[in-house]
């Protein structure tokens, strides 16, 4: 069987040479190279989108920059960008930090008659006072005709060498050796009575 679809295979490829023309001349056959398409220039595409609350299609697109790396005890500006898709008319913006870190600046901001994919920039100072993982939670309550929908986002960002987790050590008995965890057995018994 095998010998007879290595011949089939091996007569399609005879024929279908014998078929095609002569190779074209190589210079005249070396494509022109195609102009770059001309790309718009968005200075939020450089930036991370923040972390929407899991649900899909929110009304707003969140991006943001560090002017630099977060360090502990140095002020770093944070901007923000706020995107608003189609139909949303109004858009208001409430940051908020967590322990560890202290924010300065306006912490809301109000944008009226918004443009769709237009983007609205904010800027607030983040300072972290010890390293670790943190997180600043945006608020975006955008008025969609005469509704407000309001969603969290999340924008993380570490500061320092954050250690990897480490898988916890095995629980030990008295005499250092590893416990054994065991399989748990149900049992039920019939009451006497």
């Amino acid at each position: 069987m095998n010998r007879l679809v290595l011949c089939v295979s091996i007569a399609s490829l005879v024929l279908a040479a014998c078929g095609s023309e002569p190779d074209p001349d190589p210079a005249a056959a070396a494509p022109k190279p195609a102009a770059k398409p001309a790309v718009p220039d968005d200075p939020t595409l450089r930036m991370a989108q923040a972390v929407g609350n899991g649900k899909p299609g929110a009304a707003v697109i969140i991006r943001y920059e560090f002017a630099s790396k977060p360090a502990v005890g140095t002020p770093t500006e944070l901007q923000l960008a706020f995107i608003p898709q189609a139909g949303v008319d109004a858009m208001e913006i409430t940051v908020n930090g967590m322990d560890g870190v202290t924010l300065s600046g306006p912490l809301t901001a109000s944008f009226a008659e918004v443009v769709p994919s237009k983007p609205y920039t904010h800027t607030v100072s983040v300072l972290p006072d010890r390293a670790g993982v943190f997180y600043l939670s945006v608020v975006a309550t955008t008025q969609i005709g005469n509704q407000n929908l309001s969603r969290t986002f999340s924008v993380p960002f570490a500061v320092g060498t954050v250690p990897a987790q480490q898988k916890a050590a095995p629980q030990t008995d008295p005499s250092g050796q590893a416990v054994q965890p065991a399989k748990a057995q149900e049992t039920t018994q019939k009451k006497s009575g």
